[in-house]
């Protein structure tokens, strides 16, 4: 298995404006001086192995590599459905997943959600 090399980050705290490196993966992270909880801005670029393959009016497909198993050794068919101006993740069962963010951050869903008033 190869090893992953995690990428350093610069955060600085809203809170106390205190300023280090973080090599983590995770969407918050405590701030070491007051620990206050501060949000990883690059956590989604993180999450590139997701795969969209489907897109429609009313959801979109996406493949996620993560949740392989022996049965699915590619990983598992994720559905999102688009209701009343959100974005709901059938796996998750959830408004705000990263399979959630990731499929709002595509340009495709981006302009479905214009045409039907809702971005």
């Amino acid at each position: 298995m190869k090893a992953v090399e995690k990428k350093k980050q610069l955060l600085i705290c809203q809170h106390c404006g205190h300023v280090w490196t973080y090599k983590g993966s995770k969407r918050y992270t405590a701030c070491p001086s007051c620990h206050y909880n501060v949000k990883n801005l690059f956590f989604l670029e993180q999450q590139t192995n997701l795969v969209h393959f489907n897109l429609h009016e009313e959801g979109i497909r996406l493949l996620d590599p993560t949740l392989a198993t022996k049965f699915s050794p590619h990983g598992r068919i994720i559905d999102i459905q688009f209701r009343d101006g959100k974005a709901y993740c059938q796996h998750c069962d959830s408004f705000d997943c990263r399979h959630v963010q990731f499929a709002l951050n595509l340009p495709l869903v981006k302009r479905i959600f214009k045409k039907k008033g809702w971005g």
